[in-house]
């Protein structure tokens, strides 16, 4: 297959020489100047018989061989060469003085001079016709011009098609599984526009391929884990010489554990459910800040054990929604904070009207989530504690968020580490 760049220049030269041969014969048939020119010519020729004829003594055949020349023949016309011209040529030829006649539309001007009995033939030589005349005139013209815009044209073609290789080799890297490349090709026309939304793709992939193998690592982790505990404490509950307070300890490691792996099954499973959802199926009206109350007291359980005091401010709100999915978002949430949170401090949960719709707002004075972490905190199995040592799977934000997006709601976060963090969930009051 032949290079764009070759392929452009033909393209480009071909149009350049049919332009050419239009402009050309356009000339032709479409300017009298030639012809006027050659008119002009052979009067002045004419003009030079008369002149000769009074001047010299030479012969009418002398005379017609000295103006005749490499353009144009002259000749004394007998009376048998007389004879053969048309009759509507004849009869003004009699007549003294210089006649004119054209050989039909587009053929040779001939000019006879009938001077002291003698008639003169003034005409082109039979070789010079006005098509090889102007031919002859614009060929140089014509093939300089074809070589030089072919010549340039391939220097630009192979300057526009640069960017354009650029892109495929990028293209073949990215295919070869590298997508750190990037098209340097800033410009506003659209191989800029290509070259953008390619290193906008390459990003994108790389993003994408991250997420996968970071995806693989922490499922791989998040299964191993609990199953190597349940494998590794079953052996060990196999051993006669263990004290029941052992068996005891054991046991609950093996329940713990298997509630881990549950929980993780059950929240994979209801994510993927979740992304293949494009609409609330459940679009109930209920009331938000009796949900949020109930939440909090699902949760007692686990505040008790920090002490945690709360500082709640709820307004009356209805939402419609799936009330089941949100009441999920609130103990992800509510959960969350309790987690993060240091014995005998303060929650602060508030439920107000905006203009938006109605904005809950959850702060705690925890440990703080850093700057480079917020940024991954709604993606699959991210956890800001790379050791895994803390609970949970780094599933719940990602369900939040999903959750969210298929109620139309946003989901802003505002940490510093050590000063605590504030959500704020805005919801619209009800889904359309």
């Amino acid at each position: 297959m032949k290079k764009i760049a070759v392929k452009l220049t033909l393209t480009f030269t071909a149009l350049i020489i049919i332009s050419s041969i239009l402009s050309f014969v356009t000339a032709v048939f479409l300017t009298p100047e030639l012809r006027h020119e050659i008119r002009r010519s052979q009067e002045a020729i004419a003009s030079t018989i008369i002149e000769l004829s009074e001047k010299t003594t030479l012969s009418s055949g002398e005379i017609s061989e000295i103006v005749s020349g490499f353009m144009y023949d002259v000749r004394v016309i007998d009376a048998k060469t007389l004879s053969t011209i048309s009759t509507n040529e004849f009869l003004p030829i009699e007549n003294v003085g210089m006649h004119v006649f054209s050989e039909g539309k587009w053929g040779n001007t001939r000019t006879f001079l009938v001077f002291e009995n003698t008639v003169y033939q003034i005409r082109l030589q039979p070789h010079n016709t006005i098509l090889k005349i102007t031919a002859s005139r614009n060929w140089y013209s014509f093939i300089s011009f074809v070589f030089i815009s072919a010549l340039l044209m391939m220097m630009m073609a192979k300057r526009i098609v640069k960017p354009v290789l650029r892109v495929t080799e990028a293209t073949r890297e990215i295919s070869s599984g590298n997508f750190d490349v990037q098209v340097d090709y800033e410009s506003d026309d659209e191989i800029g526009q290509l070259a953008n939304h390619f290193n906008i793709m390459a990003r994108e992939l790389k993003h994408i391929d991250t997420l996968r193998k970071d995806f693989i690592s922490n499922v791989s982790h998040e299964f191993k884990t609990p199953i190597a505990s349940i494998q590794g404490f079953s052996k060990l509950l196999q051993q006669d010489n263990l004290t029941e307070e052992e068996r005891r300890d054991y046991l609950n490691i093996i329940d713990k554990e298997s509630s881990r792996l549950s929980h993780l099954s059950t929240n994979m499973i209801r994510l993927s459910k979740l992304e293949s959802q494009e609409i609330v199926h459940r679009n109930e009206s209920f009331s938000l800040d009796e949900q949020l109350r109930k939440c909090i007291l699902l949760l007692e359980p686990e505040w008790e054990k920090k002490q945690i005091r709360w500082d709640i401010d709820l307004d009356r709100a209805m939402v419609a929604g799936d009330e089941e999915l949100l009441q999920q978002v609130w103990i992800n949430l509510l959960n969350n904070a309790i987690k993060f949170s240091v014995s005998e401090e303060v929650i602060a949960v508030t439920l107000v009207h905006t203009s938006e719709g109605v904005s809950v707002v959850i702060t705690d004075n925890g440990i703080g989530i850093r700057e480079d972490i917020q940024a991954h905190i709604f993606e699959k199995f991210y956890q800001g504690d790379t050791s895994h040592a803390s609970e949970g799977s780094g599933l719940g934000l990602t369900l939040v968020k999903r959750i969210l997006d298929l109620h139309q709601g946003i989901i802003q976060v505002n940490s510093s580490p050590g000063k605590g963090t504030t959500i704020r969930v805005v919801l619209p009051i009800g889904l359309t």
